[in-house]
């Protein structure tokens, strides 16, 4: 069955949040804005769950949007040093 953003998103957080853990790779996490935001690519979707430093309590889940400059912020994170060994 091919994954369906608007399905995924009909769930409470804490299934979309068990169906990261599950089936989703984790790539990155930021710091942004009182936020901690960990990236996932899910069927080859990126998602974020933003967790809130304060409340201490994950806040929202959502599709990445592509165009959207938070995407340097991850990228300045992966490690790409096994690329350069010999």
């Amino acid at each position: 069955m091919a994954f369906n953003v608007t399905i995924f998103f009909s769930h409470k957080i804490s299934e979309r949040l068990l169906l990261l853990k599950q089936q989703g790779e984790y790539i990155s996490k930021i710091k942004y804005y009182g936020f901690i935001i960990d990236l996932y690519i899910l069927n080859k979707n990126f998602i974020e769950v933003y967790y809130n430093i304060h409340s201490n309590k994950v806040e929202k889940v959502e599709v990445l949007d592509l165009t959207n400059d938070r995407l340097n912020l991850f990228a300045v994170q992966v490690n790409l040093s096994n690329l350069y060994k010999k």
